[in-house]
């Protein structure tokens, strides 16, 4: 039995999607496909527009056999941490043969270069990057040129191929998949699909593989109609709700938080440059999208302010982080839903190496340390999540300890 692992965010699940997840079963003959899917919580910092399982019932409609949430501790952090936290999850569950991932290349020879290189920081890569972070530019563009410098020098790949691959978020994202693979000597065996149809931040929508951003954009626009062809037909009723958790709708209790504290560096992601500057300008607050860009500079980027704000709201603290790390990542592993018609489930439950949470309540209860602390950050970010729905739309959803795993 072959199984292939996907590590995805489905914010919301479109036509893209079901295309890597077909073609990936195509190219390896697989049986089953497992998705680790980041909670109500995205890689950007934000919340996500769509709950996390609906989002697990677009996929589980759409050929997964099981999906998992990735918590929220790790789904919005940094590239490295959300994918090596991502492929940890799957080596843990012990019976995943593959890691199926889209990218803007199929360039199986490039990517692990690169990934390589990232992994052993050989001693000219790292002078390299020092000199360019002397220059005052933002980590990432010091790492880009780094290894843009890296590879000319032994005529490997070009300039301009190397600055292609390392502006593309999906690329991004693969060699980042790759280390964490080689980091953790797993058996897992990488294939990279070719993304299509439009680019990762693009807001074309007259294509049958439309982007999320570009989908995003119609339907927060009042347009759903207008993406209904970038879509399966089955998720288009989830897709034409009104009630989302946007970002702006954090305001008010990031404002207060911000208001509470003369200090942040002990948050994730939050550095003390960055907590000075936060408290310098925290005074001046009306409202979460402003304050990001108020904060940014050419040491930080959007979505790295949004990420360390998002931390902040949520209580995301660099030595509980550090601690999971620690301990291997996860002792437990939530399940979103999953097809009762394959026999995975059960196959995850002879095999893994963590616990599978099927109901909340009773593990809660039983458990204890750092396990416990794991899902009180977890449920304290869905909480949140689930309070901010219902004072916006008057509604009430059930709580964390209620949710029930979607089946089909």
């Amino acid at each position: 039995m072959k199984t292939i692992g996907i590590i995805a965010e489905f914010n919301p699940f479109h036509n893209g999607h079901k295309y890597l997840i077909d073609r990936a079963k195509k190219i390896t003959k697989a049986d089953n496909v497992i998705v680790i899917c980041s909670g109500n919580y995205v890689q950007r910092g934000m919340p996500a527009l769509f709950d996390k399982t609906e989002r697990a019932k677009m996929a589980i409609h759409n050929g997964v056999d099981a999906v998992f949430e990735l918590p929220c501790y790790y789904s919005c952090s940094t590239a490295e941490l959300f994918a090596r936290a991502a492929v940890k999850f799957l080596d843990l569950l012990n019976c995943v043969d593959y890691l199926c991932f889209g990218c803007e290349t199929d360039n199986l020879k490039m990517l692990p270069q690169i990934a390589s290189v990232l992994s052993d920081e050989p001693a000219e890569f790292i002078q390299y990057q020092s000199e360019y972070l002397k220059t005052g530019i933002s980590f990432p563009k010091a790492r880009a040129k780094a290894l843009i410098r890296y590879f000319e020098q032994y005529n490997q790949f070009s300039g301009p191929q190397m600055n292609y691959i390392l502006r593309q978020s999906n690329n991004i994202l693969a060699v980042e998949y790759l280390k964490a693979l080689k980091h953790f000597h797993s058996s897992i065996r990488p294939l990279a699909i070719r993304r299509a149809g439009a680019s990762y931040d693009s807001l074309e929508i007259d294509t049958q593989y439309a982007s999320a951003t570009g989908i995003r954009n119609e339907i927060l626009q009042g347009n759903p109609d207008k993406i209904r062809h970038c879509i399966p037909e089955n998720c288009f009723s989830i897709l034409r709700k009104k009630d989302f958790v946007l970002p702006e709708d954090y305001s008010d209790i990031l404002g207060f938080q911000l208001l509470r504290e003369n200090s942040f560096s002990a948050y994730l992601d939050v550095s003390n440059e960055l907590s000075n500057r936060i408290n310098r300008f925290k005074t001046d607050f009306i409202g979460l999208e402003s304050f990001i860009s108020t904060l940014q500079s050419k040491n930080y980027t959007y979505s790295g302010i949004a990420r360390a704000l998002n931390h902040i709201v949520l209580n995301i603290k660099k030595e509980d982080v550090d601690a999971f790390i620690a301990n291997q990542y996860f002792t437990c592993g939530r399940l979103l839903g999953f097809n009762r018609n394959s026999k995975i489930l059960s196959h995850i439950k002879e095999s893994s190496k963590i616990d599978i949470i099927s109901k909340l309540s009773a593990y809660y209860s039983s458990c204890s340390g750092l396990t416990k602390k794991m899902l009180d950050v977890s449920i304290h970010g869905d909480e949140l999540y689930r309070m901010i729905y219902m004072n916006k739309y008057n509604k009430q959803i059930p709580g964390e300890f209620e949710r029930q795993i979607y089946t089909i």
